[in-house]
């Protein structure tokens, strides 16, 4: 029974440091880039989903943030003047559909009601 235990142990651990580090990634991303990305929960699970089940390291995971975001999210900070995003399961799998439901006005409305809450 020890071991079953000291084995859940070293797994929550594991989990705990996937998550620290996750979150090492939004300021590095913010220092890198000047943008402000908040992964919210649902992101960081899928994150760590993909670290676990897909073999992911978080070189792969910073470069696929860098190349799905960035250009985006600086043309939507140039265009509405917002520099925090609020990045979620949703956003990971579709950045495409995220940028572009910020661009069009349709995530704009929830990205300041998040703002907002966030003060």
């Amino acid at each position: 029974m020890q071991k079953n235990v000291t084995d859940i142990g070293k797994i929550l651990e594991k989990i705990k440091s996937y998550y620290h580090q996750t979150k090492t990634i939004e300021l590095y991303f913010l220092k890198t880039h000047d943008i402000n990305i908040v992964l919210e929960d649902s992101a960081i699970d899928y994150i760590i989903e993909g670290l676990i089940k897909d073999s992911l390291d978080f070189n792969t995971i910073y470069t696929q943030l860098s190349e799905n975001f960035v250009h985006g999210l600086k043309l939507v900070r140039d265009r509405i003047g917002k520099n925090r995003f609020f990045i979620t399961r949703e956003a990971l799998i579709s950045p495409e559909s995220y940028i572009s439901g910020l661009i069009k006005g349709n995530g704009i409305h929830k990205e300041m009601d998040r703002r907002l809450e966030s003060k």
